[in-house]
């Protein structure tokens, strides 16, 4: 029997599976182990290995997010910035894996420090389970090869590619006394508010909408993605829509440190197993791009002007 983790606890496995790899990333040198000279040596991992942190990903093409770490949990940068990446599928009955598709990694740096993740987009045909095997020219290690598993599945469990959005109400300025009521953003963009997404996907424009909260994120992306997107208005408010959806209700209303009410009803609606998660939708409310983990406003100023592009 399989059980379905409840969408908190999923948020919560997605956060903390990015801070492991920050954590890993930011780690001391590890305390040495002595060994008898007589002792037999204990076996060791692979040299580098790849963390997958895509949590979300089906049939289709993919954002797939990575981290790439030596045996120590130390960061491994590439040359330039990128690496060359092999997503093979494991089929009964084959000794080896089957390449199905091969790209280039771009390394992105994440929003705080100096470390960031890698970012590659992937044809995954089959569901099932697959391996991702990464080559590439170190600053400081020579050639590395690693490699990660991950799985696909048939169906995203978030809103697919071509997927009409779901027409979530989602808190508004209208009606609140307080800003602080609905968002956890410490200076939150007031035009980010404005609108419920159900009013957006009314509005006949494109729509970008970002899931986060910005106070209680694990990794401390939240806030800047937030920041991304209204950077991203600034440049398009005439064009399209933007919206930020704080993931939990009553953010002011803490206890223990968290907030004291449950998720907003959109988060149980768009079936979000993380956050942040950011999408582009077109002016028919269909989703032509979506992010799982930060994402640059670069990426995101590409994605919305081929949404733009497209349009009659």
């Amino acid at each position: 029997m399989v059980h379905k983790l409840r969408p908190g606890l999923l948020i919560l496995l997605g956060g903390l599976l990015m801070s492991l790899l920050a954590a890993c990333m930011a780690s001391a040198t590890p305390t040495p182990v002595a060994v008898s000279p007589t002792s037999t040596p204990l076996p060791t991992g692979p040299e580098f290995g790849v963390i997958v942190i895509s949590t979300d990903l089906a049939v289709g093409v993919n954002r797939v997010v990575f981290g790439l770490v030596d045996r120590d949990g130390m960061p491994v940068r590439a040359t330039g910035g990128r690496a060359d990446v092999q997503a093979a599928i494991f089929i009964a009955g084959q000794e080896a894996a089957e390449v199905r598709h091969s790209a280039t990694a771009q390394f992105m740096r994440w929003p705080v420090g100096s470390q960031g993740v890698f970012t590659a987009n992937l044809k995954l045909d089959t569901a099932g389970f697959w391996r991702l095997r990464v080559s590439m020219a170190s600053e400081d290690r020579g050639q590395v090869e690693a490699v990660g598993a991950f799985q696909v599945k048939e169906l995203s469990d978030t809103p697919s590619i071509g997927d009409r959005a779901p027409a979530s109400i989602t808190p508004t300025l209208s009606g609140v006394e307080d800003v602080a009521t609905i968002t956890s953003s410490p200076v939150p963009d007031p035009d980010l508010y404005r609108l419920s997404v159900h009013q957006a996907l009314d509005a006949g424009k494109p729509l970008v909408v970002v899931f986060a909260t910005p106070a209680f994120c694990v990794t401390a992306t939240c806030g800047p993605q937030v920041e991304v997107v209204s950077q991203l208005k600034e440049r398009f408010q005439d064009q399209a829509n933007f919206i930020h959806v704080e993931v939990f209700e009553n953010p002011h209303l803490i206890e223990a440190g968290r907030p004291a009410g449950g998720f907003v009803p959109a988060v149980l609606e768009w079936n979000l197993p993380t956050e942040p998660w950011t999408f582009v939708l077109d002016r028919a409310g269909r989703v032509q791009a979506k992010f799982e983990a930060f994402t640059t406003v670069e990426e995101l100023e590409d994605a919305l002007q081929k949404v733009l592009d497209s349009q009659p």
